[in-house]
């Protein structure tokens, strides 16, 4: 069956790789970001050189209006929504509990957990009015351990939150929306730059495999969290 699937956080990295999975499956996927151009091209990239078709839709997702829109567009596009990944990021602001303002903190849960959210919704509205679908929620070893900046830890334990109630309210209608945390280093051109000394990068093509397993459909058996991490990094929960 050809899915209809929406990433939300379409960079050079995982965003990229779990499009080109997902539509390398045959499924017709829509790309979420800002940066209009490089969504154009990646999107291009994909429906030449896979089974599936992609379509680029930037959108700001910390505009709920825009999402509004971009879910529509999709719709109209595609058919309902069967798969969303929410996999958007953005630079961490502030610091400890004792620097770190509201501003600051408002602004990383307006981006991370509200316009997540409201991805996530959209797409379960379609889900609950078909035949179910998956949820994917991207975060970092940050939203069980209470280390970095406030801003940061606390958005992405409240994305957890998000993950997790929203699996427990929706698997009556087949949904199943899954946490995943990536404990480990992705392997992304910057960040490669950035850290030339690091070895154990985890290939963001091998992560995106996993997702695209975790979104087929099983009828009896549901995921909410699941680990991953590279085979030589120490397991720390």
């Amino acid at each position: 069956m050809t899915r209809t699937v929406v990433v939300a956080g379409v960079g050079e990295g995982l965003g990229s790789s779990v499009a080109r999975a997902f539509a390398a499956a045959g499924d017709r996927v829509a790309l979420l970001a800002r940066s209009a151009e490089f969504l154009e091209t990646t999107a291009a990239e994909i429906t030449a050189e896979t089974d599936g078709e992609a379509v680029a839709v930037p959108t700001d997702v910390s505009d709920p209006d825009a999402v509004a829109a971009a879910f529509e567009a999709v719709r109209e596009r595609f058919g309902g929504v069967d798969v969303q990944v929410n996999n958007v990021g953005g630079a961490d602001v502030g610091g400890d509990a004792l620097s770190t303002t509201r501003s600051e903190l408002a602004e990383a849960w307006r981006v991370r957990v509200a316009g997540q959210y409201q991805c996530a919704r959209c797409a379960a509205r379609d889900m609950a009015d078909g035949d179910g679908g998956t949820i994917l929620w991207t975060t970092s070893q940050q939203a069980r351990v209470p280390r970095g900046s406030v801003a940061a830890v606390t958005a992405r334990h409240a994305v957890r939150g998000t993950a997790r109630a929203m699996a427990n309210n929706l698997g009556e209608y087949g949904i199943q929306s899954i946490h995943v945390v990536v404990d480990g280093w992705i392997a992304n051109p910057n960040l490669r730059e950035r850290h030339p000394d690091h070895d154990d990068w985890m290939d963001p093509d091998e992560i995106a495999r996993v997702y695209r397993d975790l979104a087929d459909d099983p009828e009896t058996v549901h995921a909410s969290e699941i680990d991953l991490r590279h085979p030589r990094d120490e397991l720390r929960f």
